[in-house]
């Protein structure tokens, strides 16, 4: 899915459209993972060119914790999803 936003260009000085909005998908991708929406899989997914490690990375600069599994279930559906991306 594409979307499309109108950006001022004023805010486009110092990043081309390009490097503003991975900025844009990899904030997200935090804020996202912070409130427990979506796993670190998922946020890896929606930023695009970024590896789990990297992103944690991210995380930690921002000060959010890695999000731990409350159960075995909930750890084997991250591995299955996992496995499925990287097949």
């Amino acid at each position: 899915m594409q979307l499309a936003l109108e950006i001022p260009d004023k805010y486009l000085i110092n990043f081309s459209p390009e490097e503003f909005s991975r900025i844009l998908k990899l904030n997200t991708a935090v804020e996202m993972y912070k409130n427990g929406k979506i796993s670190v899989a998922a946020a890896v997914e929606l930023v695009g060119d970024i590896d789990r490690f990297e992103f944690l990375y991210e995380c930690k600069k921002r000060g959010v914790e890695p999000q731990t599994y409350e159960s075995i279930e909930e750890l084997e559906s991250e591995v299955a999803m996992l496995e499925k991306t990287s097949s």
